[in-house]
């Protein structure tokens, strides 16, 4: 339980941030999709950091259950494919991002991660139980 613990407050924290700031700083998200539009070592690292990490979650935390708890394992899973993504299909990735942003959706995608972010973080630092 620690773990989980650990990795919600974590998963949940960097969530808060990163959303508040995507979602303050728009021209941060457009930066990235700049970036990922074309293969380079900027694209081949974030896959390598997003299967590192995913592997790390997977291989420790790898508990399905309707809970905060799942969702780690959840995310840990999300990581994973999406680092294999970036490696192995940033085209087709990079058309999913731009469905996204160009249909004006990024603003829920980030929403629902702050939301998430905050359901870790609060179950996380023991508020929840």
């Amino acid at each position: 339980m620690e773990l989980s613990l650990f990795l919600a407050q974590l998963f949940g924290l960097t969530m808060i941030i990163f959303t508040l700031v995507a979602l303050f700083r728009p021209s941060l998200i457009e930066g990235v999709m700049k970036d990922i539009k074309t293969p380079s070592l900027v694209v081949l690292m974030t896959g390598f950091a997003g299967v590192l990490g995913g592997l790390a979650v997977i291989l420790n935390h790898n508990i399905w259950e309707f809970s905060w708890v799942g969702l780690i394992t959840f995310f840990g899973w999300a990581a994973l494919l999406k680092g294999i993504s970036f490696i192995a299909f940033p085209k087709f990735l990079s058309g999913i991002a731009d469905k996204v942003f160009d249909g004006g959706k990024i603003k829920w995608v980030l929403t629902i991660a702050l939301l998430a972010g905050c359901y870790l973080a609060y179950n996380g630092f023991g508020l929840g139980a």
